[in-house]
């Protein structure tokens, strides 16, 4: 049987010790091992995301999608948002926020482009000062776009009470620093860089963020007020309960914190960026066209891959049966004509020159014109 190499993105490949700290059949949710995971998990989680102590720390059920609605938390009934979207999970923040009792607005750029940091600075500032909350999207999955947090919160810091990032597809991967960069909220998913099982959403809140909480438009589950005392007595070493966590996740979650922390992050940045790099010039020797119109705007988590001839749904289904899972394209401005590479999580070089090499084959024989051979050689050039 051959080994697949996932190169999707997300759920991503899951390393097998961490995997195995879940097989525990007799954990409940006021255990000692239980607190104690969600103890260091909590505490590793700022430095993950470059935040410190006066972060709150936060680790719900769901997904990314659930750490975005928690958000609702910090606002009232008539707030106004400002949404900045890159792409389709850009445009999730507009679809849960339209749910609420709040006013949207949301500024867009084409696909395969970011809307640039003085587009939003103007953008807020027609609002003449009244936008509660922006919301950023790191980087955006559906074509592997990258947003210049740093400079755009520089830009509009003074025109907004709170700034949002949607670090979905970049904690863990990308370069990260809430505090310094002067972030309220910046939240992920259990499923992508870090590496774990889908099933959790993983905030932290600056103290700004958390004087919002009260009087809010959430709901109940998604509710962040209802969650803050859980993950405060959990970080003391107390077991606390609102709703049922998801206990095996987390023990997991603290093995793949442990794995990141040997590592190092800094390494591990290093690593996703030689990675990412090695991927888009095989593409690149291969004459095949990025999504991601200027490499500033390339990430080190995904990568948008252009076709001119073939479906991409057929070089999906190929490069499957050569041991390659890559995902599919879902931006509706570039349907039928891309696919997209996850590169994240244990991802490694010699992940990337497989995929590269399968990736020729496949094209080959699927009839889209190539420089065959040469997106390997490409590789091999870029890393001698």
């Amino acid at each position: 049987m051959t080994r697949k190499i996932l190169m999707h993105v997300g759920p991503e490949t899951i390393d097998y010790d961490v995997l195995l700290a879940g097989v525990k059949g007799d954990i409940g949710f006021t255990s000692k091992d239980f607190v104690d995971a969600m103890n260091y998990s909590l505490k590793y989680l700022r430095k993950l995301m470059g935040a410190d102590e006066s972060y709150q720390p936060f680790i719900i059920p769901g997904g990314g999608t659930s750490a975005m609605e928690s958000v609702t938390s910090l606002l009232k009934k008539g707030d106004k948002v400002l949404v900045v979207s890159n792409g389709v999970f850009g445009d999730r923040w507009t679809s849960i926020f339209s749910r609420y009792p709040v006013e949207v607005k949301t500024v867009k750029a084409k696909a395969g482009y970011y809307v640039k940091p003085e587009e939003i600075e103007d953008e807020i500032k027609k609002e003449g000062g009244k936008v509660k909350l922006v919301t950023l999207t790191h980087v955006e999955t559906s074509t592997g776009i990258r947003e210049p947090i740093e400079e755009v919160s520089k830009r509009i810091r003074d025109y907004t009470d709170l700034i949002v990032v949607d670090g979905v597809s970049s904690v863990g991967a990308e370069v990260v620093k809430a505090k310094d960069w002067n972030i309220d909220v910046y939240l992920t998913a259990s499923q992508k860089a870090i590496a774990t099982p889908p099933g959790a959403g993983l905030l932290v809140l600056s103290q700004n963020a958390l004087k919002y909480l009260d009087d809010n438009v959430a709901g109940y589950y998604l509710n962040l007020k209802n969650w803050i005392n859980v993950m405060q007595s959990m970080e003391n070493g107390k077991a606390s309960y609102f709703s049922t966590l998801p206990v095996h996740l987390v023990l997991m979650l603290k093995k793949a914190f442990e794995l990141i922390e040997a590592e190092g992050i800094e390494n591990r940045i290093k690593r996703h960026e030689l990675v990412s790099s090695a991927i888009r010039k095989g593409l690149e020797g291969m004459g095949l066209e990025i999504v991601a119109k200027a490499p500033d705007a390339y990430s080190n988590t995904v990568t948008g891959v252009k076709v001119s001839k073939v479906n991409p749904n057929d070089v999906l289904s190929a490069i499957t049966q050569e041991g390659i899972e890559l995902a599919p394209g879902v931006h509706p401005d570039l349907a039928g004509k891309y696919f997209r590479i996850g590169h994240m999580g244990w991802v490694n070089l010699n992940d990337a020159i497989s995929t590269i090499s399968a990736l020729e084959r496949v094209m080959k024989k699927l009839g889209e014109p190539i420089n065959y051979g040469e997106g390997v050689k490409a590789i091999q050039d870029f890393l001698s």
